[in-house]
């Protein structure tokens, strides 16, 4: 991934096989987190899936292709995502961006503190 960081990262290995380490370590250092949201419905799963299997199956499925649906749309739309990647901190879309989002967190913060008893 280079430039992803502070340094350089130099890929000695390229192709299937480091794909497939890169997704191995993403996915033993993400697992415990994706798990948390991962576990009910597991539980579901157990429970429906001897007197429906198919029911079991689906929403395996569906949370499969949902969990994997962000990666997809990010290697799809890769060119819009590296567009904004290359938003430098004057530009204009930037700022916007950073004034938003400032924004929600303060009304998002404000109705926290509306709603608290």
């Amino acid at each position: 991934m280079p430039g992803s960081g502070p340094g350089q990262v130099k890929m000695k290995q390229r192709g299937a096989l480091a794909a497939f380490i890169l997704g191995l370590v993403f996915g033993i250092a993400l697992g415990p987190c994706t798990f948390a949201f991962m576990a009910p419905l597991l539980g579901i799963v157990f429970k429906a899936g001897a007197e429906h299997p198919v029911y079991a199956g689906t929403l395996l499925l569906l949370y499969g292709i949902g969990h994997c649906s962000v990666i997809v749309l990010a290697g799809t739309f890769t060119e819009v995502v590296q567009h904004y990647l290359n938003w430098s901190e004057k530009s204009k879309g930037a700022l916007i961006l950073k004034k938003v989002c400032g924004l929600l967190v303060l009304l998002g913060g404000l109705y926290m503190i509306y709603t608290a008893p």
